[in-house]
């Protein structure tokens, strides 16, 4: 293509054979000639790649020499992509109908930096009256819908509410993302390392409360398989994001401090479940909360309890 694509579709492939093409079939009738759709093949063993050249004979298709892992394919597809605007899809998710052309029409009605959406979360299992929900919708932001909002307490207070930072919800504008700002390689948590940092980078945000895309949960989650090294990895995440933060509201303090406590209160329990090793870890965690959160444990304290939750406040008095 001479001209510079409006969309810029970023699949990092490991592993995918078997999902890929019905991700691939979800998108292939949505695209228009001013998308293009690059695969970084990160050295995965199966015919993924193969896969991909016979669908898609438009897509770029780029190849590792070795695998390096799903933050190294990211920052490949970030060097590679042309497009106005950039949208990591993760190759065994589905793109829900439709959702290109109404992405499209918003950017060119509001021309936002950033753009988000909501998603859906499936696997291939029945749904019975013991295991649900199959296909329910998560929200990936707390706020307006539709309407374009430039106020970075909105913006960081409504995704810290529900903490969901992946990058298949999030649609951004290529300008606005810093060269400096890459995925850390050989971590995992690495969109939790990287979006709320670019959140500090683009101003004018959207929001559409629409299922645009349908996650494929696959065995375990993360949170469920948590090593003595991906507990380091999610507590190091946010590490020092607190001195880059602009002057904000308390709510947004509040929230964004609420969410870190979470996350320390939750590696502490599995620390203490895992021992040995783990427990070496616990004082670490307490510093890079210090560093993450925009209030002190104390100030924590002190806003759990103004704002009545006793519970909650009582329980980070107990645990911090």
């Amino acid at each position: 293509m001479s001209s510079t694509p409006w969309l810029s579709l970023l699949f990092p492939l490991y592993r995918v054979e078997p999902w890929l093409k019905a991700c691939i079939e979800s998108l292939i009738t949505q695209i228009d000639d001013g998308v293009e759709l690059i695969f970084v093949d990160d050295a995965s063993p199966d015919g993924s790649a193969a896969l991909v050249e016979a669908l898609l004979p438009r897509a770029r298709l780029i190849h590792q020499p070795e695998n390096c892992g799903v933050s190294a394919a990211r920052n490949r597809l970030l060097d590679e992509a042309r497009g106005d605007y950039l949208w990591f899809i993760d190759p065994d998710d589905l793109v829900e109908a439709g959702a290109i052309p109404r992405l499209k029409a918003l950017l060119a009605e509001h021309r936002p930096d950033l753009l988000s959406c909501d998603f859906r979360v499936f696997d291939d299992g029945p749904s019975t009256e013991s295991v649900k929900p199959r296909h329910r919708h998560v929200a990936s932001f707390d706020g307006s819908n539709g309407v374009l909002m430039d106020d970075v307490n909105q913006r960081l207070r409504g995704f810290f509410a529900h903490g969901q930072f992946h990058p298949w919800s999030k649609i951004v504008r290529r300008a606005c993302w810093p060269a400096s700002l890459r995925f850390p390689e050989g971590r995992v948590f690495e969109d939790m390392a990287v979006y709320p940092h670019l959140l500090l980078h683009t101003p004018r945000h959207l929001h559409v409360a629409e299922i645009w895309i349908a996650y494929r949960q696959r065995g375990g989650s993360l949170l469920s398989q948590l090593d003595v090294k991906r507990l380091d990895d999610w507590t190091w995440a946010l590490d020092g994001l607190a001195a880059q933060l602009p002057p904000l509201s308390d709510d947004t303090r509040f929230e964004m401090a609420h969410f870190c406590a979470r996350t320390l209160l939750r590696a502490k329990r599995r620390r203490l479940q895992l021992g040995g090793d783990a427990l070496a870890g616990l004082r670490t965690d307490v510093e890079r909360f210090d560093r993450s959160s925009p209030l002190s444990r104390r100030e924590l304290l002190a806003a759990y309890f103004k704002r009545g939750r006793w519970l909650r406040g009582l329980q980070w008095w107990r645990s911090a």
